[in-house]
């Protein structure tokens, strides 16, 4: 894996960050910040993979990747760090409980989908995920229980039922796509013809103040010939 994300890192750098120094010549390369996530919980992975790297100068450089073990998070880290796309994942810590002797139980199971559900829901309250997001979220939660309890039909019935009615059919996605899609359009088309109101306003304002120019040009004309025939008069 560390070889496969070293490969990655250098190929993303060479293509998106490389920058030459104007000067010199000399090329800089910057690696992405990437991580390693694990979806399952698998005791041996290590906090950090690494891979010694020896240059043709016999110069070392040690290349560091972090790992991220999703079931290492508890549902309230996941929600304080609002770690949503780690949701779908957590469904498979219930795969080495199925296989205990002290399996775990319906109410346990329902408890816990309750409190993903209300993470979601607060996610789409405060703006991080939208409403068709939410229902993919639940789409892909259901998916992984699916897999996970496959030969427990009881315990799958009990996610079905928790979370279906929360899934919008394709048909009604697709309706509320056009309708946002035609809300969009008529706020485009009024933003529009307010675009034209301005303009038609600011061309009137402009006429406006040429007359009131040519007017004032006018005014002053009229104020000089009035001094001059008053000069004139005393002159006289």
């Amino acid at each position: 894996m560390v070889i496969r994300m070293f490969a990655y890192d250098l190929h993303f750098a060479i293509t998106h960050t490389k920058t030459i120094e104007g000067d010199t010549g000399g090329i800089t390369l910057r690696f992405p910040r990437s991580v390693v996530i694990y979806p399952e919980g698998i005791k041996a992975v290590p906090d950090r993979l690494q891979c010694r790297i020896i240059f043709q100068d016999n110069s070392e450089h040690i290349y560091t990747i972090p790992t991220v073990k999703v079931q290492s998070y508890s549902l309230k880290e996941i929600r304080e760090k609002h770690l949503i796309l780690f949701l779908p994942y957590t469904m498979l810590r219930f795969r080495s409980r199925l296989r205990r002797k002290k399996k775990i139980t319906e109410k346990e199971l329902t408890g816990y989908l309750e409190e993903v559900i209300l993470i979601l829901e607060e996610e789409v309250s405060a703006g991080g995920l939208t409403e068709l997001q939410y229902h993919d979220y639940v789409r892909l939660i259901r998916h992984a229980a699916e897999r996970v309890f496959a030969k427990h039909r009881k315990m799958w019935m009990e996610v079905d039922k928790m979370t279906k009615p929360l899934i919008k059919l394709p048909s009604v996605e697709i309706r509320e796509l056009k309708e946002e899609l035609a809300e969009q359009k008529e706020e485009l088309a009024k933003q529009k013809a307010e675009n034209v109101k301005q303009k038609a306003e600011n061309a009137k304002q402009k006429a406006e103040n040429a007359k009131q120019k040519e007017e004032l040009a006018k005014q002053k004309a009229e104020n000089q010939r009035l001094q001059e025939m008053l000069r004139l008069a005393g002159t006289n």
